[in-house]
């Protein structure tokens, strides 16, 4: 585990059980609530290893490491890393942002290596469906500390059995349903979250 590595920070990571399903949304809604602070996306690949934080690579217009940082994040690194080399790559990443006491991280297998302030998870209505999630989306799904049921406008679900499902994995984190594009949604249900946690600092009714 990388706890020492990451002592010092107050770290979200946010899962999912697919692509596309809605997490760099979600990172980006996160990053606008704690401007100034880092974040570390995380791509798993067959081919290579590299920790990238330059420029050129982050400020691609349109891609996931543009939107974090457009969106307010101080410094973005991208890992791109083969599995079995993610714990050394992920090391490198959190040496660069040693220096920022608040991280958000985007990625499943980050989980394996790090033990975050608040872990989220996103999923929607697919994990009913008879395949069971791949490991390592399975793994970060028991270890979440919250689970976004992501929504769409005027989808047809059933709320009870995608919590159903969610306990096969999970038995005590809270499921919350949420339409992540709704963004004053998702910034009272994420404010809330980030103040009991620590991240934003708690409101005052005096």
């Amino acid at each position: 585990m990388l706890n020492d590595t990451a002592a010092g920070h107050k770290i979200v990571t946010v899962s999912g059980l697919y692509s596309g399903i809605g997490k760099t949304e979600l990172c980006c809604r996160i990053v606008a609530l704690l401007p100034g602070c880092a974040a570390i996306k995380v791509t798993i690949n067959d081919q290579t290893t590299e920790v990238l934080d330059d420029q050129a690579s982050i400020m691609v217009a349109g891609k996931d490491t543009w939107r974090l940082k457009t969106s307010g994040a101080g410094q973005v690194v991208w890992v791109r890393a083969q599995e079995e080399h993610l714990k050394e790559a992920l090391a490198e990443a959190l040496s660069r942002v040693r220096a920022n006491p608040r991280l958000l991280i985007e990625g499943n297998s980050v989980l394996a290596h790090i033990t975050p302030t608040v872990a989220v998870f996103m999923c929607d209505e697919r994990i009913c469906e008879d395949s069971p999630p791949k490991p390592s989306r399975a793994a970060a799904l028991a270890k979440a500390d919250i689970i976004i049921h992501n929504v769409r406008p005027g989808s047809d679900f059933a709320e009870a059995a995608v919590t159903n499902t969610v306990r096969r994995y999970n038995k005590t984190a809270p499921v919350v349903t949420l339409d992540v594009t709704d963004k004053r949604q998702a910034a009272a249900l994420l404010t809330g979250l980030l103040q009991e946690r620590g991240f934003l600092p708690a409101r005052s009714f005096a």
